[in-house]
């Protein structure tokens, strides 16, 4: 029979980091006309990297 941690998907964490990534970096290039936007985007970002980053490393995992 197999554990409960088996069936758990693993990486939702790790997608939310990779997409804040890629909206941190390629926002500033799209607005460059529009700085309010851009720094929107920006913090957006960033902010979906946050709860990638505490989804993977800091939130406490159940125990049996």
């Amino acid at each position: 029979m197999a554990h409960s941690e088996h069936n758990r998907p693993k990486g939702g964490g790790m997608v939310l980091i990779a997409i804040g990534i890629l909206i941190f970096v390629f926002a500033p290039s799209y607005f460059k006309n529009d700085i309010a936007t851009g720094l929107g985007f920006i913090v957006f970002g960033f902010a979906i990297g946050g709860i990638g980053f505490y989804m993977s490393f800091f939130r406490k995992k159940k125990t049996a």
